[in-house]
């Protein structure tokens, strides 16, 4: 199953399904099928491409910002991973577009919102070629920035978010965390992570990160009508997040 949700993610790009319809025309021999490929693949160009439209529907299914009051506290912030990887030629571990997650977490931890930090992340390839994991480099990252390594607890198994609720659970549960622990992750990927959460029965207070998009959406003007080719990943995020909403739906979640 795990492979099988790999798979769907890459054939859920936009970028993708466009080519496919220019490869179609271009195979065709018959000249009405040709123009209607032909035409397709251009409405499609012009549709996923379009900034504005994808931005004002993330911005609406993203969760809202929901920033810490002076008095919260909290005794464990939960990491979730997919903001790193390694340079397989000499292992060496990277941050990537969704870093800001790290960045709250440190955040929240010197601002004394949180007391101890879960990172949940292994490898998310499922052909690994080498024994690296995210959750290593992460605890490594954040025992440099001076958190202390008690307050640290590493969880370097999990492959998905579906593995990140169960593995984390052991952890909080071996804590003796009654209380709401603090979820970090994307805005974007928050709603279907809370889904998650709540089904393995972890009690969470939401903090949304990492907005690729503006909580507020985009207004309209001239630039609405530029392609950008940042509108077709974002289609490609939430199209994952959709289908994996789904198949969380369809398994009882």
């Amino acid at each position: 199953m795990f492979i099988i949700s790999k798979i769907t993610g890459l054939a859920l790009n936009p970028l993708l399904w466009i080519l496919l319809l220019m490869i179609a025309a271009w195979l065709t021999r018959s000249p009405s099928i040709k123009r209607k490929t032909t035409l397709l693949a251009l409405l499609a160009a012009i549709f996923f491409s379009n900034g504005w439209i994808i931005k004002n529907i993330m911005a609406r299914y993203q969760t809202a910002p929901k920033p810490m009051t002076a008095g919260e506290r909290y005794e464990v912030g939960i990491l979730l991973g997919g903001m790193a990887g390694f340079d397989e030629a000499d292992g060496t571990g990277y941050f990537g577009a969704s870093s800001d997650r790290f960045i709250q977490a440190v955040r929240l931890y010197k601002l004394g919102h949180i007391r101890k930090i879960i990172v949940t992340g292994g490898q998310s390839s499922p052909f690994p070629k080498n024994d690296l994991r995210e959750g290593d480099f992460i605890t490594a990252t954040l025992m440099e920035m001076g958190i202390p390594k008690q307050d640290i607890f590493n969880e370097r198994d999990s492959r998905n978010t579906i593995e990140n609720s169960a593995f984390t659970h052991r952890i909080t549960d071996s804590l003796q965390v009654r209380e709401a622990s603090v979820l970090i992750t994307s805005a974007s990927h928050m709603p279907r992570a809370l889904r998650i959460f709540q089904k393995e029965g972890i009690k969470v207070r939401e903090f949304p990160c990492n907005y690729s998009v503006r909580p507020s959406g985009a207004q309209f003007g001239w630039q609405s009508f530029l392609p950008t080719s940042s509108a077709l990943e974002e289609w490609s995020v939430l199209m994952r997040e959709l289908t994996g909403t789904l198949f969380l739906i369809l398994k009882g979640y």
